[in-house]
């Protein structure tokens, strides 16, 4: 009995290697367009080459704007408070400008100019008995004494009793009029007695102070 069971277990496996032996003969036999395709790229025929180092991209240069020629950055102001604004310098105001005003008496009569020839001129002009403008184209300041020979004919008028005033003009420039008349000192002479019978008023630019024409008017009391 165990003999048998040895000869069928012996046939069953020379029975299943034959079975193995022709599986693996038909498979050699098996023409290349029906074997079984390989699996992956390497099955297609397809050579996997080993990836390229990627090259960096380019960096992008911005491009530069030349600096200016002697170009000067400013820089802060020593010692200037950040919070506080610059002061403003005030424009300098400028002194009004006095313009000099016209002499009272457009048209005088005489001119102060030849003092040799003045004697004769105004006495000649005072004999008529008509007022008598006489025009300096000098003045002199009023604090002053009137020139030789006017000075004379004004202290003439004073010595026999007519009046030597100051009439001040152009007021409003200074608003100033405290001017007097200062005479030439002496008496009364006799080549002067033409000026007896007038009054005198003394011209004065209140602006530069000084007398610009002497007007000499017959007096009211002497017929």
């Amino acid at each position: 009995m165990a003999v048998l069971r040895c000869t069928i277990a012996v046939a069953a496996c020379m029975l299943f290697a034959g079975g193995a032996v022709n599986a693996l003969a038909q498979l050699d036999n098996v023409p290349p367009s029906e074997q079984p395709p390989a699996e992956g790229a390497a099955g297609r025929g397809v050579r996997i080459l080993p990836p390229e180092p990627t090259a960096p991209k380019p960096v992008a240069q911005e491009p530069q704007v030349p600096a200016a020629a002697h170009a000067v950055t400013p820089g802060p102001v020593v010692g200037a408070d950040p919070g506080r604004s610059a002061p403003v310098t005030a424009a300098p105001i400028s002194a009004p400008v006095l313009k000099g005003c016209d002499r009272p008496v457009a048209k005088p009569t005489l001119r102060f100019t030849d003092p040799a020839r003045f004697d004769q001129a105004l006495k000649a002009k005072l004999r008529r008995g008509r007022p008598v403008v006489v025009d300096l184209d000098a003045p002199y300041p009023a604090d002053n004494e009137a020139p030789l020979p006017l000075g004379a004919w004004l202290n003439e008028v004073k010595q026999s009793g007519g009046t030597v005033s100051v009439a001040p003009y152009c007021q409003k420039g200074r608003g100033f009029g405290g001017f007097f008349a200062k005479l030439f000192g002496g008496g009364p002479a006799e080549p002067y007695r033409a000026a007896r019978r007038y009054d005198a008023v003394l011209h004065v630019d209140a602006v530069d102070q000084v007398v610009t024409q002497v007007e000499f008017a017959p007096r009211k009391s002497v017929r």
